[in-house]
């Protein structure tokens, strides 16, 4: 993918790519490529909303908006933090699980689809390239 902009505007640019690539894998649910990730985040245990606007690397009202609308399908729900009572927890329902187990086949597809189209060399690049950008931080 040639950009005259650079590496940087082509990260951005193959992140939308893989959003959509990630959607069209995800149509037997009523899930986004954003909302997937979430949900996988959540998968270890309850985040606060600073931790998911960390996590996902997104502002404030865009993870507000991201968790009421998973709240509104009663995929999370938010409880008071008992470590902090300024912040919410944002947890995983039962329905928010059955939904990650359905999304994880669609990651893995994805995955597959761009191994085997890039090769796995190139996909070690690409992951050292996303880690030295997480590391600017």
């Amino acid at each position: 993918m040639e950009n005259s902009n650079g590496l940087t505007a082509s990260l951005l640019v193959a992140g939308h790519h893989a959003a959509r690539l990630l959607e069209s894998h995800l149509s037997a649910t009523d899930l986004s490529a954003g909302e997937a990730v979430l949900l996988t985040a959540l998968a270890p245990g309850p985040l606060t909303m600073s931790e998911v606007m960390s996590t996902l690397h997104i502002r404030a009202s865009t993870a507000t908006s991201m968790v009421s609308r998973l709240e509104r399908a009663e995929y999370v729900y938010r409880s008071s933090n008992p470590e902090d009572r300024r912040s919410r927890l944002v947890h995983l329902t039962l329905s928010g699980r059955r939904q990650l187990e359905a999304v994880g086949p669609a990651f893995r597809a994805v995955d597959s689809l761009l191994v085997s189209r890039a090769g796995v060399g190139a996909v070690a690049g690409y992951k050292r390239v996303l880690e030295a950008l997480a590391e600017s931080e």
